[in-house]
């Protein structure tokens, strides 16, 4: 394992500061009716993705400032507050709120050392190196800035930047799976494959914290194969995008076992 894949925080800063370079450019260009627009998200507008984003950027900056300076943690009283001046907003106000709350966080990043991302702490999903918090930050920002350019291009994909920070890491962050539907498969566990990086991973839907493990079972009924990037919309609840042509396959299993897994995905 090479340094840069131990700790893979200097990528990380550069895909982040890359995606809000073109997430504001976006924005800044989006007339009054694109921000009141349906989104990727069935609950949100476009303009209440991106006051996900700046909520997200503006606890992010808290939590690794807590992390990195001993400042005051962000607690759940603190963040409801956040959460709440975003809500607050109208969509005519959300592009500087945002835009703020990105500019704090990635000025808070870019003040951490790239060898803090070996530093081990103590987050929502207990001990872990910064670093593996971060891949979260990546991919919820991965996540939301195509919930938003999608809404308007059909052809948006994941920017291979963040592809590529993820195809290796998927079992650190989360998996969208309704978990009724996905405890009801009769396909488990379920194997994906993704065919660009050669990566592997298992999931078990009935777990009750479903989460893609690293390597592929044997035996395992349902194999599903596809590009990195298609493979990481399926498994975040963003497969069905209308008039284009998915590429994911069963290469074990039937076309119905996959037609039953997408449901499961949100």
């Amino acid at each position: 394992m090479t340094a840069t894949e131990a700790n893979p925080y200097a990528q990380i800063k550069a895909y982040e500061r890359g995606e809000f370079e073109r997430l504001s450019a976006y924005l800044e260009a989006l007339d009054a009716g694109g921000w009141i627009e349906q989104s990727y998200c069935t609950d949100w507008l476009v303009y209440q993705v991106v006051s996900h984003i700046g909520s997200g950027s503006r606890i992010g900056r808290m939590r690794l400032e807590q992390w990195v300076n001993g400042a005051p943690p962000a607690t759940r009283e603190v963040m409801q507050g956040v959460w709440g001046h975003f809500d607050s907003l109208r969509p005519e106000q959300m592009l500087s709120a945002y835009q703020e709350a990105a500019a704090e966080y990635l000025a808070a990043e870019a003040a951490t050392p790239d060898a803090a991302g070996l530093q081990e702490v103590d987050g929502f999903a207990g001990k872990r190196p910064i670093h593996a918090y971060q891949l979260g930050r990546v991919w919820e920002l991965a996540c939301h800035s195509w919930d938003v350019y999608v809404t308007r291009d059909a052809r948006a994909r994941f920017h291979p930047d963040a592809v590529a920070l993820l195809a290796p890491r998927l079992h650190l962050v989360g998996a969208y799976l309704d978990k009724e539907r996905g405890a009801a498969l009769s396909t488990q566990p379920v194997v994906f494959k993704l065919t660009d990086s050669g990566a592997e991973y298992t999931l078990d839907p009935s777990a009750e914290r479903p989460r893609l493990a690293q390597g592929a079972t044997a035996d395992a009924p349902l194999v599903v194969e596809g590009p990195d990037e298609e493979v990481m919309r399926f498994v975040g609840g963003r497969h069905f995008v209308p008039g284009t042509q998915p590429k994911l396959k069963a290469s074990k299993g039937s076309a119905q076992d996959l037609a039953n897994l997408r449901r499961a995905f949100r």
